[in-house]
């Protein structure tokens, strides 16, 4: 059975927040929830080191205490690099495909809410765009876990969820901890079975790019589905049969054009598959490391 999480954090008269074991009997130091004095306990026998109000609280407790500091630090260094217009990587791996992402969490971040409730659900985080709609729910978790409906909830909504399992230790290092959370609810793989569960946090958007064929000589349009969300690009996928015609109608309206007329996700009409083809976006630096890491290899 784990052991009791007790009250071990404090702030002293400087407003330095400290563990118990590096308080001194007999100053005062403060409660970093409610803001009332506390004692430091730390020379006992019966008890390990902690901190005890000075009044009897009901209200703080060592879960609370630990929870509200890890809370009002990650607050203070994601607004900080919103303020100053910096990028925050999150790394995390789906649990069903294990693809690995690395992702900027803030890129389209406005704002950051701590007492937004959506539906009866109140993240202890909730990151906001320009506009105000929620992008992202971060759940703070102390020995708990959120029920299949809360999950299923925040799917439904579009909203990626984010959660972090902390222990007692994990106030000194917030920043490392935000960067690598227990679970990540999202997946941009097509082919995932999890992916059918995150519709409303993607937006599927046309990408084209110009390729020639070796065989004919032609330049033509390669026309590809990206694959977005509040993390930006996730991964390119395959048009589906609708979205060929809505390109045809879109792009190539006045002309005789069918869909077999459009170079879609790499093929050609002259070359069924994608060899043979060369894309013109490539850069020449593009091209020479590419070579340099084909005659590395040889």
């Amino acid at each position: 059975m784990a052991k009791k999480l007790l009250h071990t954090l404090g702030y002293d008269e400087e407003g330095n927040i400290l563990h118990v074991e590096y308080a001194e009997k007999g100053k005062p130091y403060t409660c970093p929830q409610c803001g009332d004095r506390i004692i430091a306990r730390n020379n006992g026998t019966m008890q390990r080191p902690h901190f005890a109000h000075f009044k009897k609280s009901d209200q703080c407790s060592g879960e609370s205490v630990l929870h509200y500091y890890f809370c009002l630090q990650a607050i203070r260094l994601l607004q900080n690099c919103i303020d100053q217009k910096n990028e925050f990587h999150i790394e995390w791996s789906c649990p069903y495909c294990n693809r690995k992402y690395s992702k900027d969490l803030l890129q389209q971040v406005a704002a950051i809410s701590t007492d937004m409730v959506i539906e009866g659900h109140h993240p202890d985080i909730t990151l906001l765009d320009n506009k105000g709609k929620p992008l992202f729910a971060l759940k703070i978790l102390i020995r708990k876990k959120l029920t299949k409906k809360t999950i299923h909830f925040y799917e439904e909504k579009g909203i990626i969820l984010i959660q972090y399992q902390i222990e007692e230790e994990d106030w000194l290092q917030v920043e490392n901890k935000l960067k690598k959370p227990n679970s990540v609810t999202f997946c941009g793989n097509g082919e995932c079975y999890n992916f059918q569960f995150y519709q409303n946090a993607i937006r599927r958007e046309y990408y084209s790019q110009k390729f020639k064929c070796k065989k004919c000589g032609k330049v033509v349009d390669g026309y590809m589905v990206r694959n977005t969300s509040a993390l930006g690009i996730i991964g390119l996928d395959k048009l589906r049969d609708h979205e060929k015609q809505d390109i045809v109608s879109q792009f190539f309206r006045g002309k005789r054009a069918t869909v077999a007329d459009i170079l879609v996700y790499g093929k050609c009409r002259c070359i069924p598959h994608s060899k043979g083809l060369v894309c013109l976006n490539k850069s020449d630096d593009f091209k020479e490391a590419r070579q340099g890491k084909i005659n590395k290899k040889k």
